[in-house]
C-alpha cells in the first residue's frame, strides 16, 4: 500500500507468474532421530480470550476491482478470517468510482460494495483513509510530499461516511465499522507523504476529533508507521523520527491503538535461519513493550494512557530476491513464517495483526492468493488452521527443552470440550535433530481417552483433510518435521456421551453467531416489514431458557417458490454415527412452522436434503413443517439422529443455518429457536 510496493513492481516486472510450481526449497528429507520435546497443556485453565484479529489480512491492493467476487468471500470465510484491513477511498479512485468527487456530494454505491463484499464473508473491515478523493481540495509536490490540504473537507467526508455506516445503519444494524486507521505510512504513501510528526498530527485531530464526534465508539489507529521505532534518536533515518512515540504523546484524545508496519529482513545476505529469528522479536516483543508503555514510557500519553497495538502489515520481506528467494513467499517457508508470525503476535498480546495482502497486482508477490482466479498459495492455507483449528479460550502450556525453533499455542471450545494446539517447527535445517519427536500431555482432561484430528502444512502436504489417532493416559505422540505446522483438535472420550460437540442458548455467556441477518441463498422472501431483509439474530424475547433466544423472521411472496436460508454459526463438527442434533421451535405464525436448523457440510452436504426423519417421524426438510401441527406461541423440541444418514457419516459440519421453506403459501414467518445442541452422547 506504499510506493516501495510500486518501486518493487517495477524491479520485479512480474517475473513470478502465477503457473509456477511452488516447490518445496528443501530435498527430499532423509529419515534422522528426533529431538525428544514435550508439550504440556493445562486443560483446565484459562489465560484468556483468543483474538481472531491475530490472523487478519490486507484486502487485495488498490489497483483491481474485487468487491462483489464469490471466490475471494468464500476464501475469506473457509479460513475464518474475521479482520479485513482496506482501503475504500484508494480503491474507489484508482477504479474510478471516487466517493467524494466534489464538495457535499457523496458517492456510496462503490463503498457500500466493498464493506459488504467483507461483511457478507463473515469478516469485519479495518477501514484505512489514506489518498485524496477529489472533493478535498490539496497539492503536492514532485516527491508526493502534501503541501497543502483542506483537511476540514476531509473532516466533513469522513463523518458522513462513519454516519452512513455506524448511525444510519445502511448496510444493516450487523454491518457498523468499529476501526478506522489514520493514514496509511505517512511519510511514504505514495497518495500523500507528511512532511513532519506535526502535519500528521494536524490531519489525525482534524479528522480523527470529527469521526468520534459522529460516534464515540469508534477506534481510532494510528501512526500508521512503515517502520518501528522507540522513540530512540538516530533510529529512524526517515522523516519523522520517533513517529510513534510522538503519536502516543501528542493523539491520546484521537488514538486508541498505535500501529506500525514490519516486514521481515531484506532478501540480501540474511540466511534462512535468521529470518526465522525475526518473528519473536519484531511480532511478539515490540507488540508487548507498546502494550506496557515502552522503554521509559515512550507509548504511554502524557496523562497515563496505555495504547492497544496494532501491526497492520507485515510479510517475510517486502521486496523480490531473485528467482530462488521469491518462490519463498508461496511456498512453505512462507507459510511456516506467517504460523510463527501470528503464534508471537497471539503471545504479545497484539489487539491487530495484519498479513500484507490476500492479493497484489503484478508480479503477486505478497498476496496469499492469485490475483487472476484467487486461487490459494500455500501460506493461506497457514490462516485455515488458525481460523479452524483455534478454540475461544487460551489455555496455559509448557514444554521441555530450549530449542526456540519449536514454537506453539493451545487454546479451548468450552462449547465442546475440544482442546487444540498449533505447533510451528520453523527449522530450516533437514540435519539430525530437526524434526522433533513430540508428546504431547493433556493435563486435567475431562477425559483420559479420546480422538486427535491432525492437520498438517508442509512441503508436500496442505492441510485440506485430517488423519486421526487416539490418546489414552491423558497423553498422544507425534513427530513434527522440520518446515511444518501442525494442528491438533483433541476430542474428548464420551465419558457417557454427556459432552455436547456443540451448544448454544444465544445467551451473552455463549458463543455469539457468526453472521446476523445474513443470507446463504433465497428466493421470493423478504422481510417481515417493509424496507428490511429477512432477519435472523439473538433476542431478548420468549427465551426458553435463560433470557435470550434465536429470532428469525421474513414475508414470503410466492405460492410457487419460496425460501430463505439464513447463517449463523460457521463451525467444524466431524459427524460420526452417533452424532445427533436437536433444538427447541416456537412458531409465532403458521408459516413459522415451516422453518428449521440446517446444516451444510465442507462438501456441500446439506441435512435437508439427508432424506432422515426427526424423533417424532418427521422429514427434517423444513418444506415438511414438521408434520405441519406443531403448536403455535409454544416451544417444541425437534430432535434429530443425524448420525443414521449414510451420507452425512464422515462429512464435517461447516455452517449452520436457519432453513425457511414452504413453496405452497404466501405471507409473513416469525419464531424463535433456542439451546442448540449438536453431540455424540444423549440429547437432553
Amino acid at each position: 500500500m506504499t510506493s516501495r510496493k510500486t518501486v518493487r513492481r517495477m524491479l520485479w516486472g512480474g517475473a513470478l507468474s502465477a503457473a509456477v510450481a511452488i516447490a518445496g526449497l528443501f530435498p527430499g528429507q532423509t529419515t534422522y532421530a528426533g529431538t525428544a520435546t514435550t508439550i504440556a497443556v493445562d486443560t483446565a485453565s484459562n489465560a484468556g480470550a483468543v483474538n481472531p484479529f491475530a490472523w487478519a489480512v490486507g484486502a487485495p491492493d488498490k489497483r483491481t476491482w474485487w468487491a462483489g467476487n464469490a471466490t475471494l468471500q468464500t476464501r475469506i470465510g473457509d479460513a475464518k478470517i474475521k479482520l479485513v484491513r482496506v482501503n475504500p477511498i484508494q480503491i474507489l479512485t484508482y477504479n474510478g468510482r471516487d466517493p467524494y468527487p466534489s464538495s457535499n456530494t457523496w458517492n456510496f454505491a462503490g463503498m457500500d460494495a466493498i464493506l459488504n463484499t467483507i461483511f457478507d464473508a463473515g469478516a469485519e473491515p479495518l477501514f484505512v483513509l489514506a489518498g485524496f478523493p477529489a472533493g478535498v481540495a490539496h497539492t503536492r509536490d514532485a516527491n508526493g510530499a502534501i503541501t497543502s490540504a483542506d483537511w476540514t473537507e476531509y473532516a466533513k467526508f469522513m463523518k458522513e461516511v462513519v454516519k452512513r455506516y455506524n448511525t444510519d445503519l445502511a448496510l444493516g444494524s450487523g454491518k457498523k465499522v468499529r476501526y478506522w486507521e489514520l493514514w496509511n505510512e505517512p511519510f511514504v504513501e505514495e497518495d500523500g507523504k507528511f512532511r513532519n510528526n506535526g502535519a500528521y498530527k494536524t490531519f489525525a485531530q482534524t479528522v480523527g476529533n470529527a469521526m468520534k464526534l459522529q460516534d464515540a465508539s469508534i477506534k481510532l489507529i494510528g501512526a500508521v508507521h512503515s517502520n518501528w521505532d522507540d522513540g530512540a534518536a538516530g533510529t529512524d533515518a526517515q522523516a519523522g523520527n520517533g513517529l510513534l512515540s510522538y503519536a502516543a504523546k501528542n493523539l491520546e484524545s484521537q488514538i486508541d491503538l498505535i500501529s506500525w508496519h514490519n516486514y521481515g529482513p531484506s532478501p540480501v545476505s540474511v540466511t534462512d535461519a535468521d529470518r526465522m529469528t525475526y518473528t519473536k522479536k519484531n511480532y511478539q516483543d515490540d507488540v508487548a513493550s507498546v502494550k506496557a508503555g515502552g522503554p521509559g514510557n515512550v507509548f504511554k500519553s502524557p496523562s497515563g494512557k496505555l495504547y492497544g497495538a496494532a501491526l497492520t502489515e507485515y510479510n517475510i520481506s517486502h521486496q523480490p530476491g531473485g528467482t530462488a528467494y521469491d518462490l519463498k513467499y508461496h511456498n512453505e517457508f512462507g507459510a511456516v513464517y506467517l504460523a510463527s508470525a501470528i503464534v508471537n503476535a497471539m503471545k504479545g498480546g497484539a489487539d491487530i495483526f495484519a498479513n500484507y495482502n490476500l492479493a497484489e497486482t503484478g508480479g503477486n508477490l505478497l498476496g496469499l492468493l492469485n490475483n487472476t482466479d484467487y486461487s490459494p498459495y500455500k501460506p493461506y492455507y497457514t490462516y485455515q488452521l488458525f481460523g479452524n483449528r483455534m478454540g475461544s479460550q487460551k489455555l496455559a502450556a509448557t514444554k521441555t527443552g530450549t530449542d526456540d525453533n519449536l514454537e506453539f499455542v493451545s487454546s479451548k471450545d468450552p462449547a465442546t470440550g475440544k482442546t487444540y494446539l498449533i505447533v510451528v517447527n520453523k527449522n530450516t535445517s533437514t540435519g539430525a535433530g530437526a524434526t522433533h519427536d513430540l508428546t504431547v500431555q493433556l493435563q486435567n482432561a475431562a477425559s483420559s481417552s479420546g480422538t486427535v484430528n491432525v492437520w498438517k502444512l508442509d512441503a508436500s502436504t496442505n492441510p485440506t483433510a485430517s488423519t486421526t489417532l487416539t490418546y489414552s493416559g491423558g497423553n498422544f505422540a507425534y513427530s513434527v518435521g522440520p518446515m511444518s505446522v501442525v494442528a491438533f483438535e483433541v476430542v474428548p472420550g464420551s465419558g457417557g456421551g454427556t459432552t455436547p460437540l456443540f451448544s448454544n442458548g444465544f445467551e451473552s455467556a455463549d458463543a455469539p453467531p457468526t453472521w446476523l441477518d445474513t443470507l446463504d441463498g433465497s428466493q421470493n422472501v423478504t422481510g417481515y416489514t417493509a424496507g428490511t431483509n429477512p432477519e435472523c439474530s439473538p433476542r431478548q424475547e420468549q427465551p426458553r431458557t435463560g433470557i435470550a433466544t434465536l429470532m428469525f423472521s421474513g414475508t414470503d411472496n410466492s405460492a410457487t417458490v419460496s425460501y430463505a436460508k439464513c447463517k449463523i454459526f460457521a463451525v467444524n463438527i466431524p459427524i460420526t454415527a452417533s452424532t445427533k442434533l436437536g433444538y427447541w421451535l416456537y412458531p409465532q405464525t403458521d408459516n413459522a412452522r415451516y422453518a428449521a436448523i440446517d446444516f451444510v457440510t465442507t462438501d456441500g452436504t446439506t441435512l435437508r436434503d439427508s432424506g432422515l426423519l426427526d424423533y417424532d417421524g418427521h422429514g427434517v426438510h423444513p418444506n415438511g413443517g414438521h408434520g405441519g401441527a406443531i403448536p403455535l406461541n409454544a416451544w417444541t423440541p425437534i430432535k434429530i439422529n443425524i448420525g443414521t444418514a449414510p451420507g452425512l457419516v464422515g462429512k464435517t459440519i461447516d455452517r449452520i443455518l436457519v432453513n425457511y421453506d414452504r413453496p405452497a403459501s404466501t405471507g409473513q414467518y416469525r419464531g424463535y429457536i433456542d439451546d442448540l445442541v449438536i453431540t455424540n452422547g444423549t440429547l437432553p
